[in-house]
């Protein structure tokens, strides 16, 4: 295994704003309120980390299977289309700190309903702007020839492979395991890949592949297909 790259953001150097929060909330309602609510618990958690790192490999595509070092994933046709000309993978993961996850997890254990889910907000737009930061650290290692960020659960590829592809990581790799179920812990956690090749492309967004309707990241609106 190739020495992992790793990182660690504080949440303030994220570049996550109020309004993103609010919007994340799809509320309808933007007033101060809320905004200043989001603001104020964005600076209490500035401080914050949120951990991320990949290993690249050299990787095969073929059809609807994508081959990382002795390991097979069954992408499926609509992860495919997007892996097309990939010759090496980063396989990547982000989470929360230790400390970050106690607050979340202290927070949501309290009667303070409307914190907490902020503050789970702000802990989903963390890791998934440190997921973005990870791409453009690979995005250097491939001439600026990257995919978009892919995980397992997302646009079909099987949620089962995620513990296969975690496998592909140091064990313990960053503090993440794996529950009985197979669900990531801390929950605020993020596992995938990222293809590089010659002729791959980054596309500002998949959605049109995308099955999932409700996905906070839809940037396009649903088509009811899937």
């Amino acid at each position: 295994m190739a020495e992992p790259a790793v990182f660690k953001n504080k949440v303030r150097d994220l570049g996550i704003k109020p309004g993103d929060i609010v919007q994340y909330m799809a509320s309808g309602d933007t007033d101060d309120y809320f905004t200043g609510l989001a603001a104020n618990l964005l600076d209490y958690v500035k401080e914050q980390m949120v951990l991320s790192g990949y290993v690249v490999y050299p990787s095969v595509f073929e059809g609807n299977s994508l081959q990382i070092n002795d390991s097979e994933f069954n992408v499926g046709r609509d992860v495919a289309l997007m892996l097309l000309s990939v010759n090496r993978t980063a396989v990547f993961a982000c989470t929360v700190s230790r400390e970050f996850n106690e607050v979340l997890e202290t927070q949501s254990n309290s009667d303070d309903y409307l914190n907490g889910y902020i503050l789970d907000i702000i802990a989903t737009l963390a890791v998934s702007k440190a997921a973005g930061y990870i791409r453009d650290k690979v995005s250097g290692l491939g001439n600026g020839k990257v995919t978009n960020t892919i995980s397992p659960g997302n646009c079909g590829w099987p949620v089962e492979e995620q513990e296969k592809l975690l496998g592909l990581l140091p064990e313990g790799f960053l503090g993440i395991t794996l529950t009985s179920s197979g669900m990531m812990y801390p929950v605020k956690s993020l596992s995938g890949i990222i293809g590089t090749g010659e002729k791959v492309k980054f596309k500002q967004t998949e959605c049109r592949y995308c099955r999932s309707r409700n996905c906070p990241y839809r940037k396009e609106e649903y088509s009811g297909k899937g």
